[in-house]
């Protein structure tokens, strides 16, 4: 899934861990876009590139989960393993400007952002036509609003306060930098931050123009590419964690009712495809084949490789004895009696594809957003029994009433998305504690922007 080609359409060039400007951009390497893009096949080549940036351990392919699983409670951390300069500054809540993994992260998001912004400049300028044209450019398009809209809301949750869902449309804490035009020269590259209730509103506004865009061009499901119900899927999730929950059943809902998708047999198996595999849950996935190696999850987790994330006890004592997830999402150690989780466990050449939204997260939103604003406690039971009935099966006893049942729903989620990056945000949500007691709007578990970024655009403003 690599596609060397692309670099000849890049537009931002990064630097590397020098204290070179990572937005610098010489006169040289301007490739402007009625040069770079002229054809079907450079539309193509440059959309195609959109993919092969989010795949990076840097940007989706892997670091998200585990920058999430430092900052939350849900894992025991070895802390031996922590690198200085990196997750170690992460995980003690004191990040700076030169931490290269978080540089890493944010040049790559904005270049992905910039691929994508390219990829919707070069279809709105006229310049196209044809029926090759034609024939792909709402799908294209389509990509395009889906991948800035789910990169802009990532780089949120580590730069930005979580959205407070008792504040509804008055977010005003300082977000990241919207970037919607492609960065063509020097001149506009110095932007300053939005707030937080714009990035959410320019994250909806993109998944809505993709999930549109999608359905227009008949890509409905496509694992390894945007779809209408991908887009919809993760319109469910910003809703869900902005607190906007009738929305965000609504979008959930969509994804459950399609018929396009069902539960797998077993949780583990959505973490055990690669290449062109994919599973019935499974809603969008990032693909890995032998010579990508793109997911940096199973030297994280795998219980063979020395990982540096553990199952920590508190969440494994939360499992009921006839849960299966626990015989198959969970490893006991026999001599340090230590539990690692198993969801990443990698075997054979290729690493296992990454997972970004499934069927079992449209189930839980659509249960708690219908508890939580009592639109239809019905429909919350059947989504809560689906998920419960899986991981109990000949044990499964179905809940009959919606009474008590949020904090329950509440535990599911933890339980079936354990060290899948979700807790540290759904903590933030619920204005809960992270580690060490850290209170959930605690200004140390934002990340330093960049001092690349700090040093090449004047109007930024850092985190405190």
């Amino acid at each position: 899934m690599k596609y060397s080609h692309i670099l000849l359409f890049m537009f931002i060039i990064f630097a590397d861990s020098s204290c070179k400007k990572t937005l610098d951009i010489k006169p040289k390497q301007i490739l402007l876009n009625d040069f770079a893009i002229t054809t079907v096949r450079d539309l193509e080549a440059v959309a195609a590139g959109m993919y092969d940036g989010l795949q990076s351990g840097n940007v989706m392919g892997g670091n998200q989960v585990v920058f999430s699983e430092l900052l939350a409670e849900e894992t025991q951390v070895q802390q031996s393993i922590l690198s200085n300069f990196g997750t170690r500054e992460i995980y003690e809540q004191k990040t700076t400007v030169q931490i290269g993994l978080l540089r890493s992260m944010w040049a790559e998001s904005y270049s992905v952002i910039n691929r994508a912004n390219n990829v919707i400049a070069a279809i709105e300028s006229g310049k196209l036509s044809g029926n090759d044209f034609n024939a792909v450019k709402n799908k294209l398009k389509g990509e395009a609003f889906f991948i800035r809209g789910i990169v802009h809301f990532q780089l949120c949750r580590f730069w930005a306060a979580g959205y407070n869902p008792d504040a509804q449309g008055g977010n005003s804490q300082s977000g990241i930098v919207i970037r919607t035009e492609p960065t063509l020269s020097p001149e506009n590259l110095s932007k300053g931050r939005s707030t937080v209730e714009e990035v959410y509103a320019q994250v909806i506004a993109d998944l809505q123009q993709a999930e549109t865009l999608l359905g227009s061009a008949g890509v409905q499901t496509k694992v390894d590419r945007a779809s209408e119900l991908a887009a919809a899927a993760y319109l469910a999730r910003v809703y869900f964690f902005k607190g906007d929950y009738i929305n965000a059943s609504s979008k959930a809902r969509q994804v459950v009712v399609s018929g396009k998708y069902s539960l797998n047999d077993s949780v583990v198996d959505i973490c055990k495809t690669s290449g062109n595999s994919a599973t019935a849950e499974s809603i969008f996935q990032l693909v890995n084949i032998s010579t990508d190696q793109s997911n940096s999850l199973p030297n994280n987790f795998q219980r063979t490789k020395n990982p540096l994330m553990l199952a920590d006890t508190s969440v494994v004592n939360k499992y009921d004895a006839a849960d299966r997830r626990r015989a198959n999402l969970l490893y006991k150690n026999p001599y340090t009696g230590l539990y690692y989780t198993k969801k990443y466990d990698q075997s054979g050449a290729a690493a296992p594809n990454i997972t970004l939204i499934r069927l079992a997260e449209m189930h839980l939103i659509l249960a708690e957003s219908d508890l939580l604003s009592n639109l239809n406690p019905a429909e919350a039971l059947v989504s809560y029994n689906a998920i419960t009935e899986r991981a109990m099966q000949n044990n499964f006893v179905p809940e009959t009433t919606a009474t008590g049942l949020l904090p329950k729903v509440q535990l599911q989620r933890l339980l079936e998305l354990f060290c899948e990056g979700d807790r540290y945000d759904n903590l933030r949500r619920l204005k809960s504690n992270v580690r060490f007691g850290t209170a959930y709007n605690a200004p140390q578990l934002l990340f330093k922007i960049p001092q690349e970024e700090m040093s090449g655009n004047s109007l930024m403003e850092q985190n405190p």
